[in-house]
């Protein structure tokens, strides 16, 4: 982790592509998914930042990019959606892995009995991947983690585990916040740049590896252990840094 100042100024800002996490990173973590908003200075900042970079911003989330767009509305930004599987470029073309729908409505039909027996937990169908939370039932955690890899197993060959805060999701394997941000990168107005990416989840490390590998920039939002080079405490800092950046 480095002590060091961020690179990043207001005088070089035209040098770096920014991307961004959405949960915990820019919007405050929510007790559910569909409470989760991104406060009104932080979507200015994005704003600004995006204008002031002639659009070399992104938001790289496990959100899908529909859901991305809700909580931005009613501005829009190239995006990374369900950890990779959805990417929109500066054209504004959207396009997504082949996904097999079915092996993933086969697990959410697996995991219902579980959702229903237990208030405190919340099952997402993302159509090309699926959530479960346990953000509110903590003392759930061994048996939510055991059925869910359960479900998975039949499924390996296509889809893979990926654990975040107070939540498991199975995604398809091809898809990365890696690979999201490789791919961006080499789109103008990205291209020649260098990336920076911030993050908060374990979803987020292969994004900051894949910055750091690009010559960028990382940087983990709240505690927890990261390979991310520097460290902001809230969402709401990660805000005030940006906006000192136009």
């Amino acid at each position: 982790m480095q002590s060091a100042p961020l690179p990043v100024t207001k005088d070089n800002i035209t040098g770096y592509a920014f991307l961004f996490d959405m949960d915990g990173t820019l919007a405050p973590i929510a007790a559910s998914p569909e409470q989760a908003a991104v406060p009104e200075a932080t979507r200015e900042a994005l704003k600004q930042l995006h204008e002031a970079t002639g659009g070399a911003l992104a938001i790289v989330s496990g959100r899908p990019i529909s859901e991305i767009d809700h909580l931005l509305a009613p501005q829009v930004y190239c995006a990374g959606g369900l950890h990779g599987a959805q990417l929109r470029g500066p054209d504004g073309r959207q396009t997504q892995l082949s996904v097999d729908n079915e092996a993933v409505a086969a697990m959410v039909r697996a995991l219902l009995p579980l959702v229903q027996a237990h208030a405190g937990l919340q099952l997402e169908d993302k159509g090309l991947s699926l959530a479960l939370h346990y953000r509110n039932a903590p003392d759930l955690q061994e048996m939510v983690s055991a059925a869910v890899n359960d479900v998975l197993l039949p499924h390996t060959h296509a889809f893979v585990l990926q654990p975040g805060k107070m939540v498991l999701e199975i995604k398809p394997r091809q898809a990365s916040k890696a690979g999201a941000i490789a791919h961006l990168m080499e789109l103008p107005p990205f291209a020649g740049r260098l990336p920076l990416f911030a993050g908060d989840d374990l979803t987020d490390e292969a994004g900051f590896d894949m910055a750091r590998q690009l010559g960028g920039v990382s940087i983990k939002i709240g505690e927890g252990d990261t390979r991310a080079q520097w460290r902001m405490p809230t969402p709401a800092a990660l805000a005030g840094w940006l906006a000192l950046l136009y």
